[in-house]
């Protein structure tokens, strides 16, 4: 192959146009091998292109136009498409004649279409010749074309002869020098690689089409189930709606109280009907229960929300938003129980459920997070308790002031309290509580805890005055919102009688404190943790009045419920109890249990120095009962510098151990630290309380 303008020029006849055009295109069509050209050192593409097609025959003229003249000479090959019109053809064999002429004789190819080669020579009639004059000429011995002992160099389009293909390939090795068995092998193998690519394609295609038919099937079995879902929701909230519907009918009208119904016959009547019915539906009775659960919740009914919540729990048949929803409910109800572990289990159990659902859907997430916040901050876990406030309030991108961001504060007003930081956490409940009002109004629920809150928080910093008005604020609101049965009314009354009591206001203190125990009683067993400041105060106020055996059984039980709830009141309802024993004379059991509770009380109260120091103060005044004046001496003159410091000679700390101190020094003779005591007894109202044996 020289570096001329054609690969090649093909000669035809007329009569032979479609295969000429045939052989155009598989010429130039074919992709030469790139390892072949470079083994070859031929510097050519990778297409044997262009090749020239004479698409029409001759004028009648004696010589070849100029420009099919310049065509062949600009041609490496000729091939002849060879048929009996061909060898007939005057314009054909003029062209072969000229391409000899110009010295390229071995560069001619045949592509036998019709008739026979050599007919003559074979017997053939020679009207058959498919060659024409100019390849039978002088030396065709030889000569492409011509029949030698050697295979010949003619590819056979005959139906006896060569295939599309293999003609195709002899043309083209030809073209390109090579044996005809070597490109015939490369070709072969290049139709393996386009198969087995074929066949990935379509193993892909196969893939893919499966993958697209799985995903259309699960697409349609979620539409399916979204579906089923969609319907039962609605069904549910149609059996809902008729069944709060029938709350209201009665089947006698002389049954009908009109406006004197009430929520909680409304609640009692449908927790009965609940027990009664939809036995075949248990998606929508444990939906039901939770809501009529939560309802009673509301109203401080802990029991019967036990009851329906525990209820609706245990059952599994049911979307994972309905059982996460019903097991908050449950867990919230359990922290207000004070079963803070459980409730915590039950947070995490919800958190499961909220996992499966919607990420859009925050509102449950939100719930939980909220929840064992707040249980961790009870159990004192501060770093614990902030996470899970944090990641609450990453749930809200709303920066307008809402429900969520109004409890962020409060609780993390609660964790400074817990730190004893109790500036800031006074400052934070103030923003929390302009924030609730402004948000729902002064007639909120959280606005009464707030209130008690900051009440707890004037009153940690000494100011009693204060504290009672955020008391009585509290108690007000809760009592125009909850009633007057309502544990959290009751835990308002304690707040507000702890107050009376240290104040030994015990005339407003006792009736109040019995009320709150009665009302925490109606929804909670004896040991409740609200139980515990409720029975202690009402001891503290009973002694206060010399009603020993009241006081003492008071005591009594509330050490149970602090036993029970692992809390700290442990050790000065001990002291307490102590106290009273010493007061009673029974000074070996009250020094006794003063050594119990002196381990706990350091331990649990680091940070009060007070307590310990009530606790020697209590031990002195058993001391004394049992004449052992040094040592009681010792312990009143390291015990009331910090007592005094701390109460007022007025409070009920600080009067009870100016009498303990009065009465040593009675006993012992020293008129003159008695007198002392007096004064100091003297610059308050009130007087000093009875103390001893009654």
């Amino acid at each position: 192959m020289q570096a001329r303008r054609y690969i090649a020029y093909i000669s035809y006849s007329t009569a032979d146009r479609a295969a000429a055009r045939w052989l155009h295109r598989a010429i130039e069509s074919y992709r030469v091998p790139r390892k072949m050209l470079a083994r070859m050192g031929l510097d050519k593409p990778a297409r044997l292109k262009p090749v020239f097609l004479d698409r029409e025959e001759l004028s009648s003229s004696s010589n070849l136009a100029e420009s099919l003249r310049n065509a062949l000479s600009e041609s490496d090959f000729l091939i002849v498409v060879c048929s009996p019109a061909a060898a007939a053809s005057r314009w054909v064999n003029e062209e072969v004649k000229v391409f000899r002429e110009q010295g390229k004789a071995e560069r001619i190819l045949c592509l036998v279409v019709g008739g026979e080669p050599l007919a003559a020579k074979r017997g053939f009639p020679a009207e058959l010749e498919c060659f024409p004059p100019a390849l039978l000429g002088t030396a065709v011995e030889g000569q492409i074309g011509v029949e030698s002992a050697a295979e010949p160099l003619a590819a056979d389009l005959r139906p006896e002869g060569d295939s599309r293909g293999s003609a195709r390939l002899k043309i083209i090795a030809a073209l390109l020098g090579v044996s005809f068995d070597e490109l015939r092998n490369r070709d072969h193998a290049r139709q393996r690689r386009r198969l087995a690519a074929v066949g990935f394609a379509a193993t892909a295609g196969c893939v893919v089409f499966a993958a697209l038919a799985v995903a259309a099937w699960v697409a349609r079995g979620e539409a399916v189930r979204q579906r089923q879902i969609a319907v039962q929701k609605s069904m549910t909230a149609q059996r809902t709606a008729d069944f709060l519907i029938s709350l209201f009918e009665v089947s006698d009208p002389s049954e009908a109280r009109g406006n004197s119904v009430t929520a909680r016959s409304i609640l009692d009547r449908g927790a009965l009907q609940i027990q009664d019915s939809l036995r075949d539906e248990p998606a929508v009775r444990a939906q039901l229960s939770a809501t009529l659960g939560e309802v009673y919740t509301g109203l401080g009914l802990y029991k019967p929300a036990l009851n329906l919540l525990e209820a609706a729990h245990a059952t599994q048949a049911q979307q994972a938003d309905a059982r996460g929803r019903e097991t908050v409910a449950l867990a919230y109800l359990e922290q207000l129980r004070g079963n803070s572990t459980r409730a915590d289990s039950l947070y995490a159990e919800a958190q499961r459920f909220a996992d499966s659902l919607d990420p859009a859907d925050r509102s449950l997430q939100t719930r939980i997070f909220m929840g064992r916040g707040e249980v961790a901050g009870f159990q004192e876990k501060s770093a614990e308790a902030a996470d899970y406030f944090n990641r609450a309030l990453a749930l809200q991108q709303d920066q307008r002031p809402n429900e969520l961001k109004v409890r962020v504060l409060e609780q993390l007003a609660a964790a400074d309290f817990n730190t004893n930081d109790l500036a800031a956490s006074e400052n934070i409940y103030e923003q929390a509580l302009q924030a609730r009002i402004q948000l729902s109004g002064e007639n909120h629920p959280r606005v009464s805890e707030t209130l008690n809150n900051l009440g707890a928080v004037a009153y940690l910093r000494g100011d009693s005055l204060r504290a009672e008005d955020f008391y009585l604020r509290a108690l007000e609101v809760d009592q125009r919102l909850l009633g007057k049965e309502h544990p959290e009314v009751a835990v308002d009354m304690n707040n507000l009688a702890l107050i009376y009591v240290e104040r030994r206001d015990f005339a407003h203190a006792i009736p109040m404190l019995e009320q709150a125990v009665s009302i925490q009683l109606a929804q909670q067993d004896e040991t409740h943790l609200d139980l515990i400041f409720a029975f202690s105060n009402l001891g503290l106020a009973r002694m206060g009045t010399r009603e020993y055996g009241a006081a003492e059984a008071a005591f009594a039980k509330g050490l149970q419920a602090a036993i029970a709830n692992k809390n700290r009141m442990h050790a000065p309802i001990l002291v307490n109890m102590a106290d009273l024993e010493c007061r009673t004379s029974r000074f070996e059991d009250g020094l006794a249990r003063l050594e119990t509770a002196r381990p706990i009380m350091t331990d649990r109260y680091p940070d009060d120095p007070w307590r310990i120091a009530l606790l020697d103060n209590v031990k002195a005044e058993c001391l004394t009962g049992l004449r052992r004046f040094p040592e009681a001496d010792a312990l009143i003159a390291e015990s009331m510098p910090v007592l005094m410091k701390k109460w007022s000679p007025g409070s009920l700390y600080g009067a009870d151990a100016l009498g303990r101190s009065i009465r040593l020094y009675q006993s012992m003779g020293d008129a003159a630290r008695a007198a002392k005591y007096r004064r100091m007894a003297a610059k308050e109202p009130g007087g000093l309380p009875a103390v001893g044996k009654e």
